[in-house]
């Protein structure tokens, strides 16, 4: 099963400490909805570039993942880098969605793909996904439970 992350090309602010804030939430954002499925994207930076590749994510998917929120085909979204020397992955990007299929479902799918479309990629030092890692697996998780799971960045 591919993951939303990997039928994103390099079309792939964020984190205060990978600089850059998210952008505004509109006026009008969507109600919030019960999170069904969890989907997680593994990355791992190329040698050298994980700073760089956690502020690619920061100052795109994290975007994108905002308006995705703010238009309720999200219900969430988290980026999590895993401590210094863990070899699987460097970054866990995590989306809630509000169906079992989660970014399967059409309405979910094509209101990404818009989002996508309308987004600029904004380049670190000049490069993009390609150049500063790689998506190493993905995952679906059936939310069992929640309860007070919050981030402030």
């Amino acid at each position: 099963m591919l993951s939303r992350r990997q039928t994103l090309t390099t079309s792939l602010a964020g984190i205060a400490a990978l600089g850059g804030g998210l952008v505004g939430v509109p006026a009008v954002a969507a109600p919030p909805r019960t999170t069904v499925v969890v989907e997680q994207t593994l990355l791992k930076a190329l040698p050298g570039k994980g700073d760089a590749l956690g502020q690619f994510l920061a100052a795109n998917w994290l975007v994108m993942d905002q308006q995705a929120l703010d238009q309720g085909l999200f219900t969430g979204f988290w980026l999590a880098r895993a401590e210094t020397g863990f070899e699987p992955w460097d970054y866990a990007m995590s989306v809630g969605y509000p169906t079992a299929t989660g970014f399967e479902d059409p309405a979910t799918a094509k209101g990404f793909e818009a989002i996508r479309t309308g987004h600029k990629t904004v380049l670190i030092d000049g490069q993009g996904l390609a150049q500063l890692g790689r998506i190493v697996g993905s995952q679906r998780l059936d939310v069992v439970a929640v309860r007070g799971f919050a981030a402030q960045v």
